[in-house]
């Protein structure tokens, strides 16, 4: 049966992403080439939906507009609770389509700013709204392109956890050693990024800041982790709050995502789903059609 939404004047299109990349906690994104479409129409929803409700809201009292209802529509293959980003896109892509029903154009910084109020961290939202990868801080993010040779694997269990759970596990402080090793990490994993010399980055993407607290949510998490490394990747790390794993790599991407999958089986994860991706280095967009596979595919 074909969507009754598919006569909307436009849609936004919002990649995937993932965050951290171990040792960069909320610091680090990238933007991958998967993706979740979102629209807005007038009028009240059927089912009340508080998320989308105080994105609505949000957004007239920035723009200082009456608050008027929508109802939101959402298209595509990004799973949600699997650490891939999933509330950013619908963060994010309310806020600009509302913008342009609104007849604004899109408005990067405004919208960069919006939705990270909404999302409490930045990493995120600005790698989702610029694409590539992004190092969060100061006035103004950094951004490099990702080369098309990189390829991230990625070993999505099917179960769900809450970025509010795995917050909630940090401790308050911890260890000088563990805050020098994490910024050694994140320096050096910034640096080959933004010079595109990935294979330099091997090696420094172990955490302990984040990682450790939250492998209770993931079991298997740093049996995937090394499998991973010893099947060739440059480095493997949990993404954003999980519980998806995540592997970068130049090559032996099939024999990584196998042996990652082996270690969350062994685990006791029965259900992994593995893709191969490719960063996305164009961030938010406006698009007039839906592609075939996003028509009936809901997130």
């Amino acid at each position: 049966m074909k969507s009754p939404h598919l006569h909307l004047p436009f849609w936004i299109r919002v990649p995937a992403t993932s965050a951290n990349l171990g040792p960069g906690f909320d610091a680090f994104g990238l933007a991958l080439d998967l993706h979740n479409y979102i629209a807005v129409e007038p009028g009240a929803p059927e089912v009340p939906d508080p998320f989308a409700a105080e994105i609505v809201d949000a957004y007239h009292k920035a723009r200082g507009l009456a608050s008027k209802p929508y109802r939101l529509v959402v298209r595509g293959l990004v799973p949600p609770a699997r650490g891939l980003g999933s509330s950013a896109t619908i963060r994010l892509g309310m806020l600009a389509a509302l913008d342009k029903l609104n007849k604004r154009n899109l408005d990067l910084p405004w919208l960069m700013e919006t939705a990270t109020a909404l999302e409490g961290h930045p990493d995120n939202i600005t790698a989702a709204t610029l694409g590539g990868f992004v190092v969060c801080g100061g006035q103004k993010p950094a951004r490099a392109k990702i080369s098309s040779k990189l390829k991230f694997v990625a070993a999505i269990p099917r179960i769900e956890t809450s970025t509010r759970t795995a917050r909630s596990l940090l401790p308050p402080s911890v260890a000088f050693q563990d805050a020098v090793l994490n910024l050694r990490n994140s320096a050096r994993i910034a640096a080959a990024f933004l010079q595109e010399k990935y294979e330099e980055a091997r090696g420094a993407f172990a955490d302990r800041l984040h990682q450790p607290y939250r492998a209770a949510l993931v079991p298997g998490l740093e049996d995937a982790i090394q499998s991973a490394e010893k099947a060739g990747a440059i480095g493997a790390f949990l993404s954003g709050a999980g519980p998806t794993v995540m592997a970068i790599c130049l090559k032996s991407e099939s024999a990584i995502g196998q042996a990652m999958t082996k270690a969350l089986h062994k685990a006791g994860l029965e259900s992994v789903d593995t893709k191969v991706l490719h960063a996305d280095n164009s961030g938010v967009q406006v698009v007039r059609f839906l592609p075939s596979s996003a028509r009936e595919a809901r997130c």
